[in-house]
């Protein structure tokens, strides 16, 4: 069965998408930050690594890198609720490091379970 992780520091935010990713039938595990997001990853990999850009202990854009060396097949989406910064495109920045899809919170978890069905081709 195709597996989501979710990455982010935001409990709420977590709990909220694992239980839409699971509700939907999609496995999904979470984890606090990017240290427990690759501790995970090689333990049980997922299909799909949603990770929020600005967190504690490894941010986003260092964890996307991470991820993208260890795991160069694994789909990648970037989220985060921060506003865009003055001449500074953090999706921009996450699309570089190798994330395949951007989302900006709020947003529709509908949309978000799609994204992800896209990417595992399902």
């Amino acid at each position: 069965m195709p597996r989501v992780l979710v990455i982010d520091d935001s409990d709420d935010f977590r709990k909220l998408a694992l239980r839409w990713f699971q509700s939907c039938g999609i496995e999904a595990e979470g984890v606090a930050d990017g240290v427990q997001g690759l501790v995970l990853q090689r333990a049980r990999p997922a299909d799909v690594i949603v990770t929020d850009i600005f967190m504690p202990e490894k941010e986003g854009i260092e964890t996307i890198h991470d991820l993208r060396r260890e795991f160069p097949g694994v789909k990648i989406i970037a989220v985060t609720g921060y506003e865009p910064l003055r001449n500074y495109d953090v999706f921009e920045v996450a699309r570089q490091a190798g994330a395949v899809k951007t989302f900006m919170k709020p947003f529709k978890f509908e949309d978000l379970v799609a994204a992800v069905r896209e990417l595992m081709g399902s």
